[in-house]
């Protein structure tokens, strides 16, 4: 129940009485200064001869009763209850000066008595047809009563003015008979032909009252999936559904019921307009309430009077509440019904089949936003589960490591080893190293897959918040003799990104790139594009063969070069790099030479370029 689909709808052809008005004023300044004009020339110019003094009068009352209606234009077009008598107003001032003008020019002979048609042409466009023979019947009574008037009174019988002989009576009567019969032809053709204009013009308004309510239907479903897809609580998503349906029906209430876990009860999810009294007097069970029951078969359903019907389970408490009508449809999703959504009237109201389709769209709409808030909830929480399991794995597998690791290097301290027993201890040592590698490059790898919560990024600063990063890898290639060359350009730019995550992306790009180069330089540079920062980290280390390049950012793989060359290492390092770039929404490629070096190049989204 839309307030705009109930306000009273003005048709365009009703619109132009308000037009009209100043229309009428502009025509009636030209008719009074032509009265003036003609009384003026006329003599001189065609030598009829005119009562100068009267027409000059007439001229004159005409200008004075139309700058009154100049005067209060505004007024009367403020209030449209006035418009219609406005123009009657007007008519019957046009047609009093009007009957002067034909008495002084000849009477009913004279051609100024043509000047009603003109008058009824305007009254069928404007009035309804009832008024415009209306107008005919009153023009021939006045130029009927002229005729009498001029025919059997003395002082008021004269001769023609334009010419010709004064007519008898048998000659009035004729031209009276000549000039109604015109006027009713003319309020007849004048009627036809606007009421078909009418008519298509009401169908077109109907037509685009119909288009308007749709493009705001879809524009309001639309921005109520916005508000509830902003959100992934489940609480606010049924709150946002029940609030906006209210407003769009421009109803009292709205709320959503769901299902128990029993499936039994229909507990209020989401609400809005009712009293928290209300909410609080429990569920619905479903076998005492035969409208919910007909509502989860399928069918939407709207009751009158739901103070008055024995299907409600809480009659009084909604008498109490102030509700009235209701219109009710059920809530479902992949074939399952999850509850129903209720909207309430404060006053009577009969729900059409427009705003019954409207209430069962914005149903489907909440039954997705129901499915998103339970795919979110359910997603948070395998999220912690898995994060849980990495971190009871890494400290379950750590603590016996790190026994085994103080074990083994205490050995040396209880006696002198051979060089067997030397070389065993330092394999030994390698794979307890290697199994701390390997389960913190696990423990980075859940986090790196964790759930994004939303809002969690927040803007950092590049390069400072890798700076720890860039300075160790420096000293590490150093202290293998390589040169380590910084590249950068943008200095004050801005990402939209957790801090941890660019560490680790950068801290195993640049680890790698000192693992794998033997000789020459490893490189990290960046600069700004438009909107993006692109960083890069370079080498001249071994390099990646073509045919390993789709399969280097998987888990657990490494490139043949790589394993030949000694270095231990578990193959989840740029596979967990990819991940991170990706969580950011930003792109990670890489060009590569074997044997002349690589480099990996990470494109990633500015934040808006505010200086915090």
């Amino acid at each position: 129940m839309d307030p705009a689909a109930v306000e009273p709808v003005v048709l365009p052809l009703d619109k132009e009485l308000q037009e009209r008005i100043d229309w009428f004023i502009r025509l009636r300044w030209l008719a009074g200064i032509a009265i003036l004009a003609g009384t003026g020339f006329a003599p001189r110019l065609l030598g009829i001869p005119l009562p100068f003094l009267p027409l000059c009068l007439v001229g004159f009352a005409v200008l004075s009763y139309n700058l009154v209606l100049h005067v209060n234009r505004h007024g009367i077009a403020a209030a449209p209850s006035r418009l219609r008598r406005a123009i009657h107003l007007q008519i019957a001032f046009d047609w009093a000066a009007l009957t002067c003008t034909v008495y002084l020019t000849g009477g009913i002979g004279s051609p100024v008595s043509l000047g009603y048609g003109f008058h009824l042409i305007i009254g069928s466009i404007l009035l309804s047809r009832r008024a415009c023979y209306l107008l005919a019947f009153g023009a021939s009574l006045l130029l009927g009563a002229l005729a009498m008037a001029t025919a059997f009174t003395p002082f008021l019988a004269h001769t023609p003015v334009l010419g010709g002989t004064a007519a008898d009576s048998t000659g009035l009567l004729k031209i009276w008979m000549g000039l109604t019969f015109f006027f009713f032809v003319t309020a007849y053709l004048a009627t036809s032909i606007t009421a078909r204009l009418r008519e298509k013009e009401e169908a077109l308004s109907r037509s685009s009252r119909a288009l308007n309510r749709s493009c705001q239907e879809m524009e309001s479903l639309y921005r109520i999936g916005q508000l509830v897809n902003s959100t992934l609580d489940l609480d606010e998503v049924l709150r946002l559904v029940a609030e906006n349906t209210t407003r769009l029906f421009g109803a009292k209430a709205c709320f959503l019921r769901l299902f128990d876990r029993s499936g039994k009860k229909l507990s209020i999810g989401g609400s809005y307009g009712v009293s928290q009294a209300y909410i609080n007097k429990g569920p619905v069970e479903v076998e005492k309430s035969s409208v919910d029951s007909e509502v989860l078969k399928g069918m939407t359903i709207q009751v009158e009077d739901v103070t008055e019907d024995s299907r409600f389970q809480y009659r009084e408490e909604a008498r109490r509440e102030g509700l009235r009508s209701m219109l009710s449809c059920p809530i479902r999703a992949k074939n399952r019904t999850l509850g129903v959504i209720r909207v309430y009237t404060g006053e009577p109201h009969v729900f059409s089949e427009p705003e019954q389709r409207l209430l069962e769209n914005l149903a489907n709409l909440g039954a997705l936003a129901l499915q998103n808030a339970h795919t979110f909830r359910e997603m948070r929480a395998l999220d912690q589960e898995r994060v849980w399991f990495a971190r009871t794995t890494h400290h379950q597998l750590r603590a016996p490591l790190a026994a085994a690791q103080g074990a083994i290097e205490a050995l040396p301290f209880a006696g002198p080893l051979n060089q067997a027993q030397q070389d065993l201890l330092a394999r030994a040592r390698r794979r307890i190293q290697d199994s701390f590698d390997t389960v913190r490059d696990l423990l980075d790898s859940a986090a790196a897959h964790r759930f994004q919560e939303p809002d969690a990024l927040e803007p950092v600063r590049m390069p400072e918040s890798i700076r720890r990063v860039i300075d160790t890898a420096r000293e590490q290639a150093r202290a293998k003799g390589l040169s380590f060359v910084e590249e950068l350009d943008g200095e004050d730019c801005l990402l939209l990104a957790e801090p941890g995550d660019l560490e680790k992306i950068f801290s195993n790009l640049l680890t790698n790139a000192v693992n794998y180069t033997f000789s020459g330089k490893v490189v990290f540079g960046m600069r700004r594009g438009n909107g993006w920062v692109e960083a890069w980290v370079g080498d001249t280390g071994i390099g990646i063969e073509k045919e390993e390049m789709a399969r280097i950012f998987n888990g657990f793989y490494r490139t043949a070069a790589a394993k030949a060359t000694g270095v231990a290492g578990t193959g989840l390092g740029l596979s967990i790099v990819a991940r991170l770039v990706q969580r950011v929404g930003g792109t990670l490629s890489v060009d590569s030479e074997p044997g002349k070096g690589s480099r990996f190049i990470v494109r990633l989204p500015m934040a808006n370029p505010v200086t915090p």
